[in-house]
């Protein structure tokens, strides 16, 4: 396989990067809709761990309620994540996918109300603990990531309360850690991975009430952190 180069972005030295995911998607919106194609011209001919991020964020936001848009971005995060693994340079998505679109009010509204603990989240990001987010490491979070977009796709997963919020925070994890190269990200991004995977788990084997205790439980520690 070859050695990942381009999975991190031109948000390696940014300062904050994810006020700039938001800001640099919402410039590319043409007119009141905002397209997939919008947000993965921001940063998809350079980066894939940008786009990764995006999109998860999306999904833990408001914008997330929308019926059917946690199991279209799984499919789309699962298709960038096996581009990973096959070492392509930049992602690629169909362009049937490309003009699926939501409103921008929404998105500008999530970015006013977000903005605080955006900021707060983004001091906290920077190159650290590098071995556990570079070489072998993009692939070992691209497994992750693809594992996660299979929880994120599953059609109970919105009938559950902040169900989708488990797996696509731990994708956010992944996609900021390979974007700025941090590995502390990663790990929390494993973590939170391993609290998905326990409660679909309950939720499977435990029955639909300890899955949505289980997972309200994880999704109220995530919101704290």
């Amino acid at each position: 396989m070859r050695a990942m180069t381009s999975t991190a972005g031109s948000t390696d030295k940014d300062e904050r990067p994810l006020q700039t995911l938001l800001d640099k998607a919402l410039e590319q919106a043409d007119g009141d809709r905002l397209k997939v194609g919008d947000l993965l011209d921001a940063y998809g001919t350079r980066s894939f761990g940008p786009v990764i991020a995006l999109l998860a964020l999306i999904v833990i936001s408001p914008l997330g309620a929308v019926p059917f848009l946690p199991m279209l971005f799984a499919a789309l995060i699962l298709l960038i994540a096996v581009q990973i693994l096959f070492g392509r340079k930049h992602p690629w998505v169909p362009d049937r996918i490309r003009k699926i679109a939501f409103d921008r009010k929404k998105a500008e509204a999530f970015r006013e109300k977000s903005g605080d603990w955006l900021k707060r989240i983004d001091k906290l990001i920077g190159p650290r603990l590098e071995w556990a987010a570079t070489g072998p490491a993009d692939y070992a979070a691209a497994l992750a990531v693809c594992f996660l977009c299979l929880i994120l796709g599953a059609p109970p997963i919105e009938l559950i309360p902040y169900a989708a919020a488990l797996p696509a925070s731990a994708i956010l994890m992944f996609g900021l850690g390979l974007t700025a190269r941090d590995g502390l990200l990663m790990i929390l991004g494993y973590l939170i991975t391993a609290g998905a995977t326990v409660a679909g788990y309950m939720w499977i084997f435990g029955g639909k009430e300890q899955g949505e205790q289980s997972a309200a439980l994880l999704g109220a520690g995530i919101a704290f952190a």
